[in-house]
């Protein structure tokens, strides 16, 4: 293989994602790394609160304003980890997507699916 393919196209190191409410802070994401290669699948499994939506959700921030993420995540050689919204739209969507195990907690059962992944579609292309 050459050095373009050996590179990772996503790299989470060290990430660490906290919540604060009321004054009190809840770590729900401690240290995790892993990197994925161009035209690879990763599927990130675990118990049930063991961060994995958070972990996933946080490569393209779209945890809200009482997250607290730090550590690095590179797709593509940008810096993902405090990225600027130009950036995000362009990347959420048409590089980084997500399917979530159970459905009905992402999609809303009084729209039609059409009309959901057709809004989302349309907003990123």
């Amino acid at each position: 293989m050459n050095q373009t393919t050996d590179k990772p196209i996503l790299d989470v190191a060290d990430l660490h994602v906290s919540f604060r409410q009321e004054g009190t802070l809840t770590h729900a994401v401690r240290g995790v790394s892993f990197s994925l290669k161009r035209g690879e699948t990763v599927a990130l499994v675990g118990e049930s609160g063991s961060g994995k939506s958070v972990s996933a959700l946080s490569t393209v921030s779209l945890l809200g304003d009482s997250a607290e993420v730090s550590g690095s995540v590179l797709y593509d050689g940008q810096q993902m980890v405090g990225a600027n919204d130009k950036l995000l739209r362009k990347v959420r969507g048409n590089d980084i997507s997500f399917i979530f195990q159970e459905p009905m907690t992402s999609l809303n059962p009084l729209h039609t699916i059409e009309k959901q992944l057709g809004e989302s579609l349309a907003l990123h292309q």
